[in-house]
């Protein structure tokens, strides 16, 4: 591949996947999915709004300060609420409306601060001669946060599977969204820190190429078939039979 043909797949990875968040959005707002995943559904429209502020600073080489600025806003909102989505996914099947949940969120809060903190550590140490500049210190804050929420969406998998829950089509079309579009971060980071500074495009090609298929599965699960099953009910009293043993644990 040539390079105007590079720049070009390069241009598509960056607008095309944000172009089908919209179509994303309306599906959901047509089937009013909408209602039960509304941060998701913020998400969309962040990310869509976000991409016509950012490509054109981009393209039209804005002062590189400002263009950071709204890079780390952007960061950080997707941050914020990806915590939601990941909340919302959680939240989605039968062990919400069990009277012990509390007692398991518990217990997955101290789960999820312990992966913010093993994440902070480490690119703390990461970015130990960087730190000095305010946006390195940002970034690295934000690129814990971003391996911590890889560790929650394996552990929503992990979770869902333990108390024998199988979560709605959409839900588990966002569920493997949100692997695609963060699994590939703590690979990305290695290979930012290890390949020659003039493949750095390369890896976010890889890493855009991976968001364009999540919102690509995200579109497929939108307009899947909603398919009624007992699996909540059927699941109930596997639930009953973990709710003690879950209990004394998240009191430890």
């Amino acid at each position: 591949m040539n390079f105007p043909h590079f720049i070009w797949v390069y241009r598509y990875l960056w607008i095309g996947p944000h172009v089908l968040l919209l179509a994303v959005a309306t599906v959901m707002f047509r089937k009013g999915l909408h209602k039960h995943f509304p941060i998701f559904f913020s998400y969309l429209l962040f990310e869509f709004v976000m991409c016509c502020i950012l490509w054109p600073m981009a393209y039209f080489r804005a002062p590189a300060e400002i263009y950071w600025k709204f890079d780390l806003f952007d960061r950080a909102g997707d941050i914020a609420l990806r915590f939601g989505i990941l909340q919302e996914l959680f939240e989605s099947s039968a062990a919400g409306r069990t009277p012990w949940y509390r007692d398991l969120s518990r217990m997955r809060s101290r789960v999820t601060l312990l992966f913010v903190i093993l994440s902070t550590v480490f690119f703390t140490a990461l970015y130990a001669s960087s730190l000095d500049h305010p946006f390195f210190r940002t970034y690295a804050v934000i690129e814990a946060l971003n391996v911590a929420q890889c560790g929650l969406v394996v552990l929503l998998f992990l979770w869902h599977r333990f108390l024998g829950l199988r979560m709605s089509p959409f839900a588990f079309g966002i569920a493997v969204g949100m692997g695609l579009a963060m699994g590939l971060e703590p690979l990305e980071i290695v290979l930012r820190y290890s390949v020659p500074e003039r493949m750095a495009m390369v890896v976010d090609m890889m890493n855009m190429a991976a968001y364009h298929a999540a919102v690509v599965a995200w579109l497929y699960f939108a307009q899947a078939r909603e398919k009624v099953t007992s699996d909540s009910t059927a699941a109930l009293p596997l639930l009953i039979e973990h709710a003690a043993d879950l209990g004394r644990i998240a009191h430890l």
